[in-house]
């Protein structure tokens, strides 16, 4: 009997009976549906099997409890999966139709779910599902089919599937057509019209990572095992086979050495398409790698894919903490499973498996791990659960946690096509968590108690974060920017929101199906439709709130534009915004700020992030704080409205450090004033813009190497130093540079500058300095510099022999007419 707890195939006839009801089941054999069928829980059709379904057959799908743990389904929603084919067989006079068994809901069931199989379907309707068909990178063809009363009608994801629908309709959804991948679909005569919320919604998801690739020469073959037991101490070294089911015992240890290779052999002996091969721990574990010598657990497969093995298992294993230390685990069907077990799993690595980490009823802790690429990240339930510092990229599921007492903090999740997080039940406190570009952010329902604290939740193609059914939430300091339709949803939930930035969504800032509890002290700005989308008849408080200099009348949607709604209370509205300060250490994401953000700490745009700053947002630094760009950053002021970079607490120079721009490409600074820093902007290798900027106060303005930069219309004064360049490249037109000790410092190379139509005047001890080791002349012509002999105000070789000159000549005599410069 294999490890794995897997569902018994039904062993079907060829022809279904009247009226049959089908349990889970996976389907082993070529099987065909007809007459009426009622599905009570999940069906898989494996590959090389096919599931015909005759005209005239009608599918009743019953809804699930949502509390299922089987990785090879892909919804907590009753689902028909299909890894192998399926086809519908309707016709005009007896169509075939699927439908949820108990009522007319949308999302009673998950739908037809195409895993990378085929679908031909003719002549049929589906309603009542989730996503009436769902393909991940499968084959879907499809002639004259309707969908209707569905949450979505199709959804496509991956980049290797193909779609064909032909003289279809798909309307009376909520969304007609969800397209999250680069494949597009062929339609032909099918209308996509009359959906609820959108007809066809297309966005990207941040593609995968590549899966590391195995060493060319893996270690020599130690040993093998099959079903067997290890009694006492055994230790592992080199490279180990597992061809059956083998088992630690209760009072045994199981010690794995670094760089050990544990490759397990494909046996799949009831055709389900997963792998039974697997380690059953009763004792203790202690896989203990490094970050040089990792070890590793995969398929021994030339062709490896999810699902070869089964897992390593714990069970009954809580009298001493099990260790999983630098260790891989890839091509499972769960890579850790374990059930009343102590574990603790850290800097260790899951892909390419149905599912990373699956548990119930044990104490975790799962600390700076990496879960890519994976059906289901993590799993678990019942369990006392500290989930911090990890990273999740790419998975279809990111964690779904389940009754637990929860501390999810520091973690990281991207590129999730399904909920990057789904915590239902127990209660939880999530803080400090960066969640971006994912299909949803975090989703919570029947969630009794908890905190959402200091979070960033932004880039989702829909929804930030919902709450379902929750009770006692406080929601508070979390950034909810840019997602695709809702910052945050609301339905069934009481919860006391406040103080979070909700900026910038697509749709809604929050949208409230039905809400007790109180929004107050947000700021709320710049959402795409509505601040607040109030869809009941109840009344909500939203006292107190600021909402980007407009009046709350204007920005939401409620009794007065509709009379059946309730209304918003938000009466008693903040003239300025809340002090928001940015939770985490990272600007990651596409991202826009706005209001008045305080930044603590040096935090970070990554590469291949951008940073908006918004017209009129103030950004505040603490004492020694800073920001480090590395992908691009646009402080988009207007001359009505500038952007301020200033300090938090003492104003005078060095009361905070720099914004550092490291290979920034296209950064930009418009109508933005720069004050009280040690170096207000600090740029390498970046190409950078200044327009109309006021640097003041600072010790140093503005320093850069190479470039190249481009700064025009821009006022420095009373500055240590108002720019230094150092091998840099860049052309300063019509500025104003005055009132510094030094205007210009050239530390070296200053034949990449251009200086022309500046107003150079008034600084203490030079206009242009050139320093020791700048051999190059400096372009200078065409400037006003306060006096009718420049030469008298800048240090050159003209002073000091060896060192370039400024090429002054010829001079302006009169200043240059900036009055529009800066930000006045």
């Amino acid at each position: 009997m294999p490890i794995k707890q897997f569902i018994k195939p039904m062993l079907l006839l060829s022809l279904l009976l009247h009226c049959s009801t089908l349990e889970a089941a996976v389907i082993a054999a070529d099987t065909i549906w007809q007459n009426e069928v009622t599905v009570t829980e999940d069906i898989l059709v494996p590959p090389g099997v096919t599931l015909t379904v005759r005209p005239g057959t009608v599918v009743k799908v019953s809804p699930a409890d949502s509390t299922k743990t089987d990785p090879e389904f892909l919804s907590p929603l009753t689902e028909i999966t299909v890894r192998g084919r399926i086809k519908v067989e309707g016709s005009i006079e007896a169509p075939v139709s699927f439908s949820a068994a108990e009522s007319d809901k949308k999302g009673e069931w998950a739908g037809i779910l195409i895993d990378g199989g085929i679908a031909d379907l003719k002549n049929c309707s589906i309603s009542g599902a989730d996503s009436a068909l769902y393909s991940f990178d499968g084959i879907l063809s499809a002639l004259n089919i309707n969908l209707a009363g569905n949450r979505y009608g199709v959804t496509l994801i991956g980049s290797s599937g193909k779609t064909s629908i032909q003289g279809s309709s798909i309307s009376s959804n909520d969304y007609g057509m969800i397209i999250l991948s680069s494949a597009e679909p062929v339609l032909i005569g099918t209308s996509v019209s009359g959906n609820r919320k959108k007809d066809l919604w297309k966005e990207e998801i941040p593609v995968s990572p590549e899966l590391q690739k195995r060493s060319s020469a893996p270690p020599a073959l130690a040993r093998a095992y099959g079903d067997e037991a290890l009694v006492g101490d055994t230790v592992w070294r080199g490279k180990v086979r597992i061809n059956g089911n083998l088992r630690i015992p209760e009072g045994s240890r199981l010690l794995i050495t670094p760089g050990t290779v544990v490759e397990f052999s494909r046996k799949d002996t009831n055709g389900d398409g997963i792998g039974e091969n697997g380690i059953l721990i009763q004792g203790s574990i202690i896989a203990k790698g490094t970050r040089q010598s990792p070890i590793i657990f995969r398929s021994a497969e030339n062709r490896a894919k999810p699902g070869d093995w089964d897992s390593v298992n714990l069970m009954n294993s809580s009298k001493a903490e099990n260790l999983i230390e630098n260790c891989m685990f890839e091509d499972a069907y769960r890579g850790l499973h374990f059930h009343f077990s102590t574990v603790k799993v850290s800097s260790s690595s899951f892909s390419n498996n149905f599912r990373g980490i699956q548990f119930q009823e044990s104490a975790v802790e799962i600390i700076d791990s990496d879960f890519f690429s994976n059906k289901s990240a993590v799993q678990g339930r019942d369990s006392s659960i500290k989930f911090t510092n990890n990273r999740l990229y790419g998975n279809h599921q990111g964690v779904n946690f389940f009754r637990n007492t929860l501390v999810f903090s520091g973690n990281k999740a991207s590129g999730t096509l399904k909920e990057a997080v789904r915590i239902r039940e127990g209660n939880a406190s999530v803080s400090r968590n960066i969640i971006t570009a994912n299909r949803f952010g975090m989703m919570f329902s029947d969630l009794y108690y908890g905190t959402i604290t200091g979070n960033v939740v932004a880039n989702s193609s829909e929804t930030g974060v919902a709450l379902r059914s929750t009770d006692n939430l406080e929601v508070s300091g979390n950034y909810l920017g840019r997602n695709g339709s809702n910052g945050l949803s609301l339905q069934d939930s009481r919860a006391d929101i406040k103080g979070n930035l909700i900026a910038f969504n697509a749709e809604r800032g929050i949208g409230v199906l039905s809400f007790s509890g109180g929004i107050s002290a947000n700021n709320i700005t710049g959402n795409g439709l509505y601040a607040i989308d109030l869809e009941s008849s109840e009344d909500i408080d939203a006292v107190g709130n600021w909402w980007g200099g407009d009046k709350p009348s204007s920005v939401v949607f409620d009794r007065l534009k509709d009379p059946a709604r309730g209304s918003v209370k938000a009466e008693s509205t903040a003239d300025s915004p809340f002090p928001f300060i940015w939770p985490v250490d990272e600007l990651s994401g596409q991202l826009t700020l706005a209001g008045d953000v305080v930044i603590n700490g040096r935090p970070t745009v990554p590469q291949n992030s951008v940073l908006t700053i918004h017209q009129g947002c103030g950004i505040r630094f603490s004492d020694s704080a800073g920001m480090i760009v590395r992908g691009r950053l646009t402080s988009a002021g207007t001359a009505e409205k500038p952007v301020l970079f200033t300090s938090l607490s003492e104003k005078r120079p060095e009361a905070w450090d720099e914004i550092v721009l490291e290979q920034a490409l296209d950064s930009s600074f418009r109508y933005s004033i720069i004050e009280y820093g040690t170096w207000g902007i600090h740029g390498h290798f970046t190409n950078l813009l200044l327009d109309h900027i006021l640097v003041r106060h600072n010790n140093g303005g503005m320093r850069f190497r190479s470039g190249p930069v481009t700064v025009r219309q821009s006022i420095f004064t009373d500055n240590g130093i108002g720019i230094r360049s150092y091998i840099g490249n860049g052309v300063f037109e019509e500025n104003e540079i005055a009132g510094n000790e030094i205007g210009l410092f050239v530390r070296e190379r200053g034949g990449g500058l251009t200086l022309r139509r500046n107003n150079f005047f008034g600084n203490s001890e030079y206009n242009i300095r050139s320093g020791d080791f700048n051999s190059e002349d400096i372009t200078a012509t065409g400037n006003w510099w306060g006096t009718a002999a420049p030469a008298t105000t800048i240090y050159d070789g003209r002073v000091e022999e060896g060192i370039g000159k400024v090429l002054f000549e010829p001079f302006l005599e009169k200043p240059v007419n900036l009055e529009k410069a800066g930000v006045r």
